[in-house]
């Protein structure tokens, strides 16, 4: 099982914490984290729309 360091999972959660903005610097690991984190937040929470949709791109992508 993968776990993320408290370090880096801190970070994530710093720079994500606002859902008006996009997320910048997506891999699919950190687009997997933010859509964990902001998967209540409703339509209106751009962290989770770009981070899902960078998901399902990677989806057809491999």
């Amino acid at each position: 099982m993968n776990v993320l360091p408290s370090d880096v999972r801190d970070l994530w959660l710093v720079h994500s914490r606002d859902c008006a903005q996009e997320p910048i610097g997506l891999n699919y690991a950190r687009a997997r984290f933010i859509c964990t984190v902001h998967g209540g937040h409703g339509a209106n929470c751009r962290q989770y729309s770009a981070a899902s949709a960078y998901c399902v791109q990677s989806s057809f992508d491999s």
